[in-house]
């Protein structure tokens, strides 16, 4: 009864409508054991994405529809239903038609350019010279959600409406594309397969569209079960098991009611934002032999996890926080999937989370190790918890903990506060290629200014996209971030955050200084300049071999092969650049010499 409560409340609905009517002659295909679990079940998402070509929208309907008539992507155009054992499956129509369709269809015209659109205007775009948070208006959804789609598992138990939706909207100089899809279905990489496969089809070669491998059998069948796998997971001895799961409850339930709201928003990071991330991470690591790696994205989830520790616990906290970071499995599992990459597609969901584990407490010393410990905590979960070995482990684990409670094992203290991350490799935006459909009689008006242009030149390709989930009340929706890095090395990242986490976050942002290498005497106070109060800056500050540069919350500094922390009280320091600093706590900073 217990656990039944503590499913109630983490995983939201747990009843069902009753299904719509079956059709006797629909081909029945199995929802697979790691797709049809309680956190996947109730939840939709929505992809958009912005082209600035005016695409055929026709050309993309016929297209997806060629791809999804072939044997195996047929399961895309079936319907969900619910079977007397309470498990999901796909029904497939005999024929597609009018009354039955692949997937279902929306278009939208405007005869007006995007930017003078009053909405379409206010989508986020990207800012070069600096990182910018943009909103998600609730009113963007006339843009992505068209009426009637299905929104929650319910939606679709009770109506014959299949599992994509298309929707198109057009303007004068550039295209939206959006499809929503239930997770059930479809994982992050699976929907790349589908876009490369589409864009296939789009260009009337479909002989060569590779095979879709997860239609009857699932190849995850024996994640788990293979005898010959008996290797503990790393994390095995930390699983929140029996008694402890209560108290993991109890936390769980006392974070939503103390943050209850939590807003959706899109983050821009440029490069260069990013690359002073990664340099501050490493060189606060360079004293380690060998010298560890961590990538851009570790230590984009390491400044993500510093904004929402820093606002959400105060520093003194004993809380520890579990950084989940998801992972796919086709490549690093051949047991499981043995097909490489672009000879077949495995179209389900094929993601486990690795777990990082750091204390409250350690994110709030700010200092400038701070920022690199927790990218490399970040990197070595990566490390020692994706090997073939581990990803047996963790199936067994799952499929025990969900036959127990119906929730996915944790792992960490029972007071833990779980941040969950996802960076796309296989990215959407670079698998599409939409040239075919592009209207030759018209052309971007930012293509033909490029003056006036933020956007990379991407002639039928998305020059942005966002993924969002639209079912009402999902856990997965809470304190989750999707990485996606662009073809010019910039970074978009949808969050779904308290408000107070965009707040501080906003904070950091104008609180950087961007001091590039070349352009720190047009950024830097002059002699005798009032740079700021010395509370202001205190904690902040960081001196570097190499030019001077605000140090935020520990997390930006440039490339320097040293860097001190000096949080508060008297300063005097000196860097290669000669530049001395007198900092006294609660007084102004009165000069800066160089």
């Amino acid at each position: 009864m217990v656990l039944q409560t503590i499913r109630r409340l983490v995983l939201g609905q747990t009843r069902w409508a009753p299904n719509y009517p079956i059709d006797p002659t629909d081909t029945v295909l199995p929802v697979f054991y790691f797709d049809d679990t309680p956190l996947l079940r109730n939840y939709v998402q929505c992809s958009t994405l912005r082209f600035n070509d005016v695409l055929d929208a026709a050309m993309l309907r016929e297209s997806l529809s060629q791809l999804i008539a072939l044997p195996g992507w047929r399961k895309l155009g079936g319907r969900v239903r619910m079977n007397s054992k309470y498990k999901l499956e796909i029904h497939i129509p005999k024929t597609f038609s009018s009354q039955r369709p692949a997937f279902g269809f929306h278009h939208t015209t405007f005869d007006t350019s995007i930017d003078e659109h009053p909405l379409a205007s206010r989508l986020p775009k990207p800012t070069p010279e600096k990182p910018s948070i943009h909103n998600q208006h609730s009113d963007f959804n006339t843009f992505e959600v068209p009426p009637d789609t299905p929104l929650c598992l319910d939606d679709y138990l009770k109506s014959d409406h299949p599992q994509l939706t298309l929707h198109i909207v057009s303007f004068t100089d550039a295209t939206l594309v959006s499809i929503c899809w239930p997770h059930i279905a479809v994982d992050g990489i699976s929907l790349a397969h589908i876009g490369h496969a589409w864009s296939i089809s789009l260009a009337g070669r479909v002989s060569e569209i590779p095979s879709m491998l997860s239609a009857n059998d699932d190849p995850m069948a024996n994640a788990g079960r293979d005898s010959s796998c008996t290797e503990q997971h790393p994390l095995e001895k930390q699983q929140i098991t029996g008694w402890r799961m209560y108290l993991f409850a109890f936390y769980y339930v006392l974070d939503l009611l103390w943050w209850r709201t939590i807003e959706t928003k899109v983050l821009f990071l440029p490069k260069t934002f990013v690359k002073d991330l990664r340099d501050q991470a490493l060189s606060s690591l360079c004293k380690e032999r060998p010298a560890p790696f961590v990538s851009e994205s570790d230590a984009i989830v390491a400044w993500l996890t510093v904004a929402v520790t820093s606002t959400l616990f105060p520093s003194g906290s004993n809380r520890s926080v579990t950084i989940g970071n998801a992972y796919d499995l086709r490549g690093r599992a051949p047991s499981l999937f043995p097909v490489s990459n672009g000879k077949g597609a495995y179209i389900q969901n094929a993601v486990f989370p690795c777990w990082a584990i750091v204390p409250a407490k350690k994110v709030h010393n700010r200092d400038e190790d701070t920022l690199g410990s927790i990218a490399l905590a970040v990197r070595r979960s990566i490390q020692e918890q994706t090997t073939e070995a581990s990803i047996h482990a963790q199936a067994r684990l799952t499929r025990d903990s969900l036959e127990v409670s119906g929730i996915p094992p944790m792992f960490g203290d029972v007071n833990q506060f779980t941040i969950h991350f996802a960076s796309v490799r296989a990215d959407l935006a670079e698998s599409l290629d939409f040239r075919p459909a592009i209207k030759s009689v018209f052309r971007s008006s930012e293509r033909q200014n490029p003056t006036k242009s933020v956007w990379a030149a991407s002639l039928g390709h998305p020059v942005y996209y966002h993924i969002k989930c639209i079912s009402p009340n999902n856990i997965l929706a809470r304190n989750y971030s999707l990485i996606t890095k662009t073809s010019t090395g910039d970074y978009w990242i949808n969050g779904n955050c308290p408000p107070e986490v965009w707040k501080l976050m906003e904070s950091m942002i104008s609180d950087f200084v961007p001091w590039l290498h070349g352009q720190g005497d047009q950024r830097w106070p002059r002699v005798g300049s009032t740079g700021g109060t010395a509370s202001h800056f205190r904690g902040r500050l960081c001196f570097c071999t190499g030019s001077p540069k605000l140090y935020l919350f520990g997390a930006i500094a440039p490339s320097c092969s040293r860097a001190l922390m000096q949080p508060e009280g008297d300063v005097s320091a000196r860097t290669a650049g000669q530049i001395h600093l007198n900092i006294s706590r609660r007084k102004t900073v009165t000069t800066i010499e160089d």
